[in-house]
């Protein structure tokens, strides 16, 4: 099934450009600063619409309830006073939210408020947070921002292990974990016109 197709969209500086992701894919868009890599997710989240062409989420325009987004600055997205409160806000299920929890390495700070949180645990709060909805498509701007390459490889298996549970879809923006195979990236400077 197609979970995400851009036909012909164009956003500059994105131009004309065509991809489709299939359930269960997971595609890690690399490029230099300014190359339209955040503009891409934005597009595939319906936040913006493009010029021309097209962007469809599962056949239809991008809805709320069919994509999760981590944008790279977590406080942007933790309203929530505590850390459990804000991952069981969109939750699909409260398995799905003691899952994500796990899943981010949170669960030993699931009573905690976020003000005391440092900025890696956000991060780590805020992805659980976009894990727990659990939509047929998840996009992560920057995911590992500010971890180490240890750290990043073993919160991404993580978050593969918990996608490919439920089929979901990833694009991601950022360095590639090392654990994640060559054929899943590509350069978004392939993509002007």
């Amino acid at each position: 099934m197609t979970v995400l197709r851009f036909a012909g969209a164009d956003f500059a500086p994105l131009g004309g450009m065509d991809l489709t992701l299939e359930a269960g894919e997971r595609l890690w868009v690399q490029g230099a600063s300014g190359s339209g890599k955040t503009l891409l997710l934005y597009l595939a989240a319906g936040l913006l619409y493009p010029r021309s062409g097209s962007v469809t989420l599962c056949g239809e325009p991008p809805r709320p309830d069919k994509v999760a987004m981590l944008f790279q600055n977590p406080d942007y997205q933790i309203i929530a006073p505590t850390v459990t409160a804000d991952v069981r806000l969109n939750a699909a299920s409260e398995e799905a939210a003691e899952t994500a929890l796990a899943t981010t390495d949170c669960k030993h700070l699931a009573d905690a408020t976020i003000a005391g949180l440092s900025p890696g645990q956000r991060r780590r709060v805020a992805l659980a947070g976009v894990l727990a909805a659990a939509p047929p498509l998840v996009l992560l701007d920057t995911p590992f921002a500010g971890m180490d390459r240890r750290e990043a490889d073993g919160l991404w298996a993580g978050v593969r292990a918990f996608a490919e549970g439920r089929t979901m879809t990833i694009l991601a923006t950022g360095p590639t974990p090392d654990s994640e195979p060559a054929e899943t990236t590509v350069e978004v400077a392939h993509w002007h016109s």
